[in-house]
């Protein structure tokens, strides 16, 4: 299970902004897909990062000019997928589609980058009506590992000023405790898609227990 692993939400590490994960997790001429790409910022942003590389984008916002308006239009194949608040605003049904289909269009080896609000401080939630389905951070994980991803890594994503991290992280956070509520807005959760090799060693493992 994702939270004996990875511990409660307590245990989570911190990461400050998503694109600081993100950046480890590409490199120059890495091909990324982003789902619910808005004005495709996203592109600009990790070039001042990895430089040139092949960004393709998919959302249904006709206001911008995307590579696809919908998830099953897709083609190719990508290293890097990455879906940033958007997961929470599809039905627990539609995002296994979702999911499962990210999983075709991943290279072996491939990764997958999500965030959405985390449920353990409510209002990042609650203040939007169009969200439909709060993921945990251990749901969306098990949900990355049901559609045959590998789940590597999960963060909270808080950053503020030095005041408001001492006041939350320090002397509100027994408080916090008790009340079972997070000052973390987000959560970042990265899937892999199993290479080859893996792929191969498990059909021998399995071969050699029969």
């Amino acid at each position: 299970m994702i939270a004996s692993r990875f511990g409660d939400i307590w245990k989570i590490p911190i990461a400050r902004r998503y694109y600081d994960v993100l950046r480890k997790l590409g490199r120059e001429s890495v091909t990324v897909l982003e789902i619910g790409a808005g004005d495709r910022g996203l592109e600009k942003k990790m070039a001042g990062y990895w430089g040139k590389f092949d960004y393709r984008s998919c959302d249904i916002d006709t206001r911008y000019e995307h590579d696809f308006n919908e998830i099953d239009s897709v083609t190719g194949e990508f290293d890097l997928i990455c879906a940033f608040e958007m997961i929470e605003h599809v039905t627990l049904e539609e995002a296994q589609h979702l999911l499962s289909k990210c999983f075709e269009l991943n290279v072996p080896g491939g990764q997958i980058a999500i965030t959405t609000p985390n449920i353990y401080y409510p209002p990042d939630f609650l203040r939007d009506a169009t969200h439909r389905t709060p993921f945990c951070y251990d749901e969306l994980g098990g949900l990355l590992q049901l559609c045959g991803y590998e789940t590597t890594a999960i963060y909270r994503l808080y950053h503020d000023s030095i005041v408001k991290k001492f006041i939350k992280r320090v002397l509100m956070y027994p408080i916090f405790r008790v009340l079972g509520i997070d000052f973390a807005h987000q959560i970042m959760v990265v899937g892999r898609k199993p290479s080859y090799t893996d792929e191969a060693s498990a059909a021998v493992f399995l071969k050699q227990d029969q």
